[in-house]
């Protein structure tokens, strides 16, 4: 009999094991790994069972190799960055700036018609090869959600009155911690918005930026929780490679964690970066 899985949308498919194996070896853990697991999701399997249920059986069974299991969790890391979605921007951000960009957040620009305050401001290049990038991020902190196309429309809307401005934008960006839907790929395509989502573009999406260059969130982290999260927030550490950089003290006087908590995240933060590099 054929398994149906239920979907976060309430969506049923038929069970998929290569979508797990892909995501297992996306995160590092070896073929021996992905059969174990597998086996033990297939154990434990039932027609009409969430998404959800088998990401926690996934995690479960990756609980003796940590350094995988947080990498697994990426997606789900993503989200614990809310409620707002101002960190969200922060991140993004900061993968942008790894991977190159001159960065500038929520800047105030006047279009034509209008003032605009825009999520982050990407730029390359000097002088007159320097192009700008306006980049709209949109965050969601449920899974089952998608980029709308209302928001792509008011995102190209925006750009184009930013186009009639002073100093107007090359390109327009929209960016999401979750996917797109259909016809927002559609329209992107349509009038020229770059897309960075969940699983989009297949060879430059979102995860794929940051997983090249270990760029986690802090939230990837299993001790970075609540209170824990708000102080890193608060001091500028979003990426987990963040607290590599900087000695326990000075993380210690900006965030007024204590050292043996610093100490038990730092170690988490080895795991993870140091693995991948």
């Amino acid at each position: 009999m054929d398994v149906h899985v239920t979907k976060a949308s309430g969506v049923r498919e038929k069970f998929n094991p290569h979508k797990i194996r892909s995501s297992l070896l996306r995160s590092g853990a070896s073929e021996e790994t992905v059969r174990r697991v597998l086996r033990g999701v297939e154990e434990r399997l039932y027609d009409g069972i969430t998404t959800r249920e088998i990401y926690s059986i996934v995690k479960d069974l990756l609980k003796k190799e940590p350094a995988v299991g947080m990498r697994y969790d990426l997606k789900n890391a993503m989200m614990r960055l809310g409620p707002s979605g101002y960190p969200f921007e922060s991140f993004v951000a900061e993968v942008l700036r790894e991977h190159g960009y001159k960065v500038a957040l929520r800047q105030k620009l006047r279009g034509k018609c209008v003032l605009h305050e825009i999520d982050v401001v990407a730029s390359t290049g000097r002088g007159r090869d320097r192009r700008r990038f306006m980049v709209e991020c949109k965050y969601h902190n449920s899974p089952g959600t998608y980029i709308e196309l209302k928001e792509a429309l008011y995102t190209y809307a925006r750009f184009l009155d930013l186009k009639g401005g002073r100093r107007p934008f090359h390109e327009v960006w929209l960016t999401c911690n979750t996917r797109s839907s259909s016809e927002v790929i559609k329209y992107a395509k349509c009038v020229g918005i770059k897309l960075l989502c969940w699983r989009y573009p297949r060879k430059r999406s979102l995860e794929k930026l940051i997983e090249e260059k270990a760029l986690y969130p802090v939230t990837i982290l299993r001790s970075v929780r609540g209170d824990v999260l708000q102080s890193l927030a608060e001091a500028n550490y979003l990426l987990a490679k963040d607290l590599l950089r900087n000695n326990i003290e000075k993380i210690k006087k900006k965030t007024g964690l204590r050292e043996a908590e610093l100490r038990k995240i730092i170690r988490e933060a080895e795991e993870i970066c140091y693995c991948e590099a």
